[in-house]
């Protein structure tokens, strides 16, 4: 990033992880003034750090939220559980005009409210661009998780991949470049062939509990329950189960545990285990796109 080309922007970071203050650093050598609001102070150096979020707030041209959802009533996540920050109508008043609101995903009561305050709210989310450079810190964090907790190595192992969008198609790869033997389970035929394509053994989804028997991984991106307690008693009793979806899972994690098998919900693995890569791609996404939307805004220099 060129050292001034954010030089007179005010960037409100709100809750999250250690990627904000990756994030914050990236923004702020390229001349912002970045605020981050939370409870823990910055890890770097020339972060401004607020528990309050109105300083943070007031003239604000870009806030960055969490990519985790937000909970009830606007709350922001973060990986501080006494963090209690929420962001609300009145809260967006306090931003410049124009101004942007990124977030991983938006109730669309705050995204109306946003829009109505003359601030853009942009779903990171359904960004492609986003949601595959944060699949590569994502498949090596499974693999950790998944590593930490078996006997066996990947290679010469049979891995399902359940699912094959972005994160499915970077996961499958990364177990086939380590020689494992890789099943990919989806619905769609055109996902079986991209995986057949790609060097996979592929299966309709409904063919699961048969794949399960001889499975010592699974890795599971799909959003909704697949991995139903008539499914998982059919499992390898030493299987890991690494589940990738969004919260709840895809997973009858308490159907596992009466089975005795190993499950793991882990989402938000960027932010977990790539903090410095995560951030960066996040610095690059949302730079360009403030940077693409606000070209007519006049910025002076705090």
């Amino acid at each position: 990033m060129g050292a001034a080309r954010l030089r007179g922007w005010k960037f409100c970071l709100l809750g999250g992880d250690r990627r904000q203050d990756y994030l914050g650093r990236r923004l702020a050598r390229s001349g912002a003034e970045v605020w981050i609001v939370r409870r823990r102070p910055p890890g770097f150096p020339g972060l401004r750090h607020s528990r309050a979020k109105e300083p943070a707030l007031d003239g604000a041209r870009v806030i960055v939220c969490p990519m985790a959802p937000f909970g009830p009533d606007g709350r922001v996540w973060s990986e501080d559980p006494e963090d209690r920050l929420v962001l609300t109508e009145s809260d967006l008043d306090l931003a410049a005009r124009p101004s942007l609101l990124f977030a991983g995903s938006f109730p669309e009561r705050l995204a109306a409210a946003a829009e109505k305050a003359g601030c853009r709210p942009v779903a990171l989310n359904d960004m492609d661009e986003m949601a595959i450079l944060n699949s590569v810190p994502t498949a090596e964090g499974a693999l950790l998780i998944a590593l930490e907790r078996t006997t066996v190595t990947l290679h010469s192992s049979k891995a399902l991949v359940l699912g094959y969008g972005r994160t499915g198609q970077t996961m499958a790869r990364t177990l086939l470049a380590l020689r494992a033997r890789v099943t990919v389970l989806a619905r769609r035929p055109a996902a079986r062939a991209r995986a057949r394509a790609d060097g996979c053994e592929a299966l309709p989804l409904e063919e699961l509990g048969e794949a399960l028997a001889d499975a010592r991984f699974v890795f599971n991106t799909v959003p909704a329950l697949v991995l139903t307690a008539d499914t998982l008693e059919r499992a390898h009793p030493d299987v890991i189960i690494i589940d990738l979806a969004s919260a709840p899972g895809g997973t009858d994690f308490e159907a596992a545990r009466r089975f005795g098998l190993t499950a793991v919900l882990a989402p938000g693995l960027p932010g977990r285990v790539a903090p410095e890569t995560a951030g960066g791609h996040l610095a690059e996404v949302v730079t360009r796109i403030a940077l693409q939307s606000l070209a007519s805004v006049e910025v002076r220099p705090s």
